[in-house]
């Protein structure tokens, strides 16, 4: 276990416990020589080395190797037996020191409880039982050699020979010996309580920034927008899918108020206002957001209050979601709904409205050929007929809408349907000439559909985007094939995951454009901005192309034109 933590250190780390050794060393160092100068400069002696002088030398002999430290602490591997080496040299230095100052009288003995510290705390308990090793065959060896008379120490306070007994001697090295090893074993243990108390706590900092990684990473994750704001309402973080809803850069995000975002986000605010019992802090809204491209987003979101650790409350969380589709599918099943009702009650009403309408407009066809009329009165009977002729038209449209006739699918090249259509619109009596007609069209696209009720589909875009431009413009058609995995939810063709292939026709005007709050009745039935217009000729298109299994979107901007999008699926050629 003890060998695992050590090589579980990291090497950066042993290398910056050297670095302070070195800097410790030169400081104890530095402190000494000036310990020194301050003795000489009570004494009056001279600032200057002189040879005899041998402390001088022995604390220049430091400096020399501590500077040769520096270039190999960047260079050495093995930053173990470095330390091992470091401290080594360090006893020897210490004896050294001891005999230059006094010998078995030196107060510098104390300099081994240093260095076995020192030592605990770089190399932990081997280390420290180690150097207390070390210093103790030393000091021991060295006041043996002392008594000996084998080496002779500059003495401070005696001038005569050496009179130390040897219990003296020996009480000595057994009190030192002593308190190197219970030094060693008090400073290894801190030393080895910290170690494991850094371990744990690096080990907890681990586990922390793997929660905080994962539950970032839950939170990057959710398919909804996420955001929260501070008590000042401006917004304090969000995730991936907020900024790719909401189609905004993280710097326009950060610090933002909520307010220009979203600006009915009033009544959601107040509802969590207050401390009324009856408030309801979870609550779902709807809001409009209009991005970059003035573009109205639909969103569904909810407020919920955000708490600290202290369940003290420091903000809100909104969560969000982009529900612009469902809405559309959401007008679309209305709009379906409001056709059937219409269709059941066309059924009851318009054959008993066309059969005596038919037998009026025979009978006065008659009267008209028989009776010589002449001036206003021939002038009326020709109202009568036109108009007559205009009811049993409306009643047609009417009925075609209503109860559309049973699809006849066989496979056809859409693109020659949609210029036999052309063909006709433009040879048509009423056609304008100042309209200019651009087609774009894809050859040899083909698709089961009804020909007849296509046709009439782009009659009526035709003769629609023609009456938008009385006094002439540009008609453009484009034919071309999409794709899609129907994750839109726009398709109701495609399937989920599955590549779809659609016939993609764009019908575009160069006229005034639509309205925006009249853009999503343009399809309702009898809703019209023409006059003299019956408002079913864009709801019969909305109808065949749902008979087809297709969908018509509609693209418009004041004063640019108009572009209508109707995409047919291609799917079942291969079974037909």
């Amino acid at each position: 276990m003890e060998n695992y933590q050590r090589l579980s250190e990291s090497w950066e780390d042993s290398i910056k416990k050297l670095k302070v050794l070195v800097i410790f060393r030169v400081v104890i160092i530095t402190i000494l020589l000036s310990i020194i100068l301050f003795i000489q400069i009570k004494k009056g002696v001279t600032f200057f080395i002189t040879p005899n002088n041998l402390v001088y030398y022995f604390i220049g002999l430091t400096y020399l190797i501590t500077l040769i430290y520096v270039p190999l602490l960047s260079r050495t591997r093995d930053v173990q037996k470095f330390a091992f080496v470091q401290h080594i040299v360090d006893a020897l230095l210490i004896t050294l020191l001891i005999y230059l100052t006094g010998g078995i009288e030196s107060f510098f003995v104390i300099a081994y409880i240093f260095s076995i510290i020192s030592g605990s705390i770089i190399l932990y308990k081997r280390g420290a039982y180690f150097i207390a090793s070390i210093s103790s065959i030393a000091y021991g060896t060295f006041l043996d050699l002392e008594y000996y008379g084998f080496i002779h120490p500059l003495y401070n306070s005696l001038s005569s020979g050496y009179h130390y007994s040897s219990t003296y001697v020996l009480y000595r090295i057994s009190v030192y010996v002593l308190a190197f090893f219970v030094v060693a074993f008090l400073s290894s243990h801190l030393a080895e309580e910290l170690r494991r108390k850094r371990s744990e706590l690096i080990q907890k900092q681990n586990d922390y920034d793997k929660l905080e990684a994962f539950n970032r990473d839950i939170v990057q994750s959710l398919d909804s927008g996420l955001l929260t704001i501070d008590s000042r309402g401006r917004i304090t973080s969000f995730n991936k899918t907020a900024q790719k809803i909401l189609r905004l850069d993280p710097n326009e995000m950060e610090q933002t108020h909520i307010q220009p975002l979203f600006p009915d986000i009033d009544e959601a605010l107040f509802s969590m206002e207050g401390n009324s019992p009856k408030a309801n802090p979870y609550q779902r809204y709807e809001t409009t957001f209009v991005d970059k491209t003035g573009k109205t987003l639909f969103l569904g979101f909810s407020v919920s209050p955000l708490r600290d650790n202290n369940d003290r409350v420091t903000g809100k969380t909104f969560i969000f979601q982009d529900i612009t589709t469902f809405k559309e599918m959401e007008e679309q099943i209305k709009r379906s709904d409001r056709m059937a009702t219409i269709g059941q009650f066309a059924a009851g009403i318009a054959h008993e409205i066309r059969n005596p309408l038919t037998s009026l407009s025979g009978s006065i066809q008659v009267l008209k050929e028989e009776l010589k009329l002449k001036g206003a009165n021939r002038h009326l009977m020709d109202i009568i007929l036109r108009e007559s002729e205009r009811l049993n038209n409306l009643i047609t449209d009417f009925l075609l809408f209503a109860q559309p006739s049973r699809i006849n699918r066989e496979k056809m090249d859409i693109g020659r349907v949609i210029d036999e259509t052309l063909q006709l619109f433009n040879n048509s009596p009423g056609h304008n000439r100042a309209i200019k007609i651009v087609k774009e069209l894809k050859k040899e696209i083909f698709l089961l559909g009804d020909q007849h009720q296509l046709k009439q589909l782009f009659w009526n875009l035709f003769i629609n985007a023609a009456q938008i431009m009385p006094s002439g413009g540009e008609l453009r058609v484009k034919l071309e094939t999409v794709n899609t995995d129907g994750t839109s939810g726009r398709f109701q063709g495609a399937k989920q995951g599955k590549i779809t292939p659609f016939a993609k026709i764009s019908v575009s005007d160069t006229g005034n454009g639509i309205d925006p709050d009249k853009k999503e009745k343009i399809f309702e039935p009898f809703f019209t901005t023409k006059e003299g217009g019956t408002g079913l000729g864009l709801a019969i298109v909305h109808r065949i192309v749902e008979n087809h299994d297709g969908f018509i979107s509609v693209n418009s901007q004041q004063n640019e034109g108009t572009t209508f999008e109707i995409f047919l699926s291609l799917q079942g050629l291969s079974k037909s």
